[in-house]
């Protein structure tokens, strides 16, 4: 019996401990950057990218943009995997991007989106959920950075 009790109570341990590493490489998988250029943020996405994933990244974001005043959020999809996404799974995150950028929207701040993969793009654009003309999106991040410079008035000096 003080066996069975003694692999109960590892066995609590051990799954809080799962749970707390859940959490760091969730925190990990989507840091929120300051960039260098004023009142903007970064949000390079790593991993396996996922419809509960997506509502953490996308509540993630609303609050660093609420806490800080962001103007812009250039979120970078270059290091995501889609390999667990079926149909559906493509449907519901082309629907949720459309949703982050209407709210970041309505919060006055405007998302830039770079690195899509041709296989999300051409999903997006099948299921038909995103509104185009509202949405700004970049091949590379540097492209992004370039806009944003130009469209703020700065200049990068290389002296």
């Amino acid at each position: 019996m003080i066996e069975l009790e003694k692999l109960t109570q590892e066995n609590l341990l051990l799954k809080e401990k799962v749970e707390e590493l859940e959490t760091t490489i969730q925190e990990l998988s989507a840091p929120i950057i300051s960039s260098i250029i004023p009142d903007t943020i970064l949000v390079p996405l790593l991993g396996q990218l996922s419809d509960y994933r997506f509502n953490h990244i996308q509540t993630k974001i609303l609050q660093g943009c609420q806490n800080r005043e962001i103007e812009h959020v250039v979120i970078d999809f270059t290091g995501i995997s889609y390999g667990d996404l079926d149909e559906n799974g493509f449907e519901v995150l082309s629907k949720q991007i459309d949703d982050l950028t209407s709210a970041l929207k309505l919060m006055g701040t405007e998302a830039l989106y770079v690195g899509f993969k041709p296989v999300l793009i051409q999903k997006m654009v099948e299921f038909g959920h995103l509104n185009l003309s509202s949405m700004q999106a970049f091949s590379t991040f540097k492209s992004a950075l370039q806009y944003l410079m130009g469209k703020k008035g700065l200049v990068f000096d290389t002296r």
